[in-house]
C-alpha cells in the first residue's frame, strides 16, 4: 500500500561520521571515494596510456566470493559499454601474471547518465590488490587500473552466516511512518515486520539499507521502488523490509529534525548505502548486494530461492 505524506523540513548537521557511512561515484563527470576507504585504498602506478580512471564502488570486500563493482570515468564522463575485461592481482606480483581474469558487465543507475561494471570474482588472499580494466574488442585497448584493499573478514555480515536479528519498528509501531522512512511515498508494505521476527517465519527474506531523501548517489530512491515491485511480484513467499539509514530527533518545536546513522547499520557493519541482503528461510544469508542491485539481479536470486 502507497501512502504519501509532506515530510518536514530537516536540519542536517555536517558530521563525519555521515560522510565516513558513504560511497558514490558522481552522476556526472566527477568521482568522490569513501573517505573512510582512502586509507586503505592506494594511488595507482601512472600509466601514460591510461585514458580512463578506474573508481572502486564497493568497500567491504574480503577473502572468498566478492560482488565487485567499480566505474570507469573519463574527461567527458563515464564510460558506458555493454563490458570491459579485467585483470586482478595481489600487488608486487608481475603485472603480466594476473592471477584472476573475468568479464565485468555494465549495470546502469536509474536516472542517470551513469552506472557501474560488476562482476563476481574470487580472492584467495588478503592484502592490496591491483586492478587492470581493457575494452573487450580485439585489440585489448587498456583503459585504466587502480589499487584497491582486500581485507580477511568482511565488515559486513557475511554470505552463509545468520546475522544478529535486528528490532527494526513497524509500520504499526508508530505514529508517523516518517520516523522510519525518509521516503516522500513510502510503500507500508515494508514497513511491517521486523528482521528478527522475518528471520523466525519460516521465509526468506530481502532486506534493504537505504534512504531514500538523503542518498548521496541516484540510486537509494529507486532501489526503494525496486524491492518494491518485487514484493509485489513475490510478498506472499518473500518477506521484503526497508530499514531507514538515518533516524531522526527532533530539535525544536518547528518540525526540524537532526539525522543521525541509525544504529543498525553498525550493528551489521555497515560502511556504505544501499546495501541489500537476501536471507533463506532459516535466517541465513545467501547473498548480498553492496551498492544499487538491478532488478534482474534480484528476480534471478529470488527464483533460485524460492525454486520457481
Amino acid at each position: 500500500m502507497l501512502i504519501r505524506f509532506n515530510y518536514v523540513h530537516l536540519v542536517i548537521p555536517i558530521v563525519s561520521s555521515v560522510f565516513l557511512l558513504l560511497i558514490s561515484v558522481s552522476c556526472g563527470s566527477q568521482a568522490s571515494i569513501n573517505v573512510q576507504n582512502l586509507s586503505q585504498q592506494s594511488e595507482p602506478s601512472a600509466e601514460s596510456d591510461a585514458s580512463y580512471q578506474i573508481i572502486m564502488a564497493v568497500t567491504d570486500i574480503a577473502i572468498g566470493e566478492n560482488r565487485l563493482a567499480f566505474a570507469v570515468i573519463g574527461k567527458t564522463g563515464p564510460l558506458i559499454t555493454e563490458g570491459v575485461s579485467i585483470k586482478l592481482s595481489p600487488t608486487g606480483i608481475d603485472s603480466d601474471r594476473f592471477m584472476t581474469q573475468a568479464k565485468a558487465v555494465f549495470h546502469a543507475w536509474p536516472q542517470s547518465n551513469a552506472g557501474v561494471y560488476i562482476a563476481n570474482v574470487n580472492f584467495d588472499t588478503s592484502g592490496e590488490w591491483a586492478i587492470q580494466v581493457e575494452g573487450l574488442s580485439t585489440n585489448n585497448k587498456f583503459l585504466g587500473a587502480t589499487r584497491f584493499f582486500v581485507n580477511k573478514t568482511t565488515s559486513s555480515p557475511a554470505v552463509g552466516i545468520k546475522p544478529k536479528p535486528l528490532e527494526n519498528l513497524t509500520f504499526n509501531e508508530v505514529t508517523d511512518i516518517s520516523q522510519i522512512t525518509s521516503s516522500l511515498q513510502p510503500d507500508t508494505d515494508l514497513y511491517k515486520i521486523s528482521v528478527s521476527d522475518a528471520m523466525n517465519n519460516g521465509m526468506p527474506t530481502i532486506i534493504t539499507f537505504a534512504s531514500p531523501s538523503f542518498c548521496r548517489t541516484s540510486t537509494c530512491g529507486p532501489q526503494i521502488e525496486i524491492i518494491s515491485s518485487i514484493n509485489e511480484r513475490f510478498g506472499a513467499s518473500l518477506n521484503v523490509i526497508h530499514i531507514e539509514v538515518y533516524e531522526r530527533s527532533k530539535i525544536d518545536d518547528e518540525g526540524k529534525y537532526e539525522l543521525k546513522v541509525s544504529g543498525f547499520l553498525k550493528e551489521w557493519g555497515l560502511n556504505s548505502e544501499p546495501f541489500t541482503f537476501m536471507l533463506d528461510k532459516d535466517g541465513f544469508i545467501v547473498a548480498k548486494f553492496e551498492g544499487f542491485v538491478t532488478l534482474p539481479e534480484l528476480e534471478a536470486k529470488i527464483t533460485e530461492i524460492l525454486g520457481i
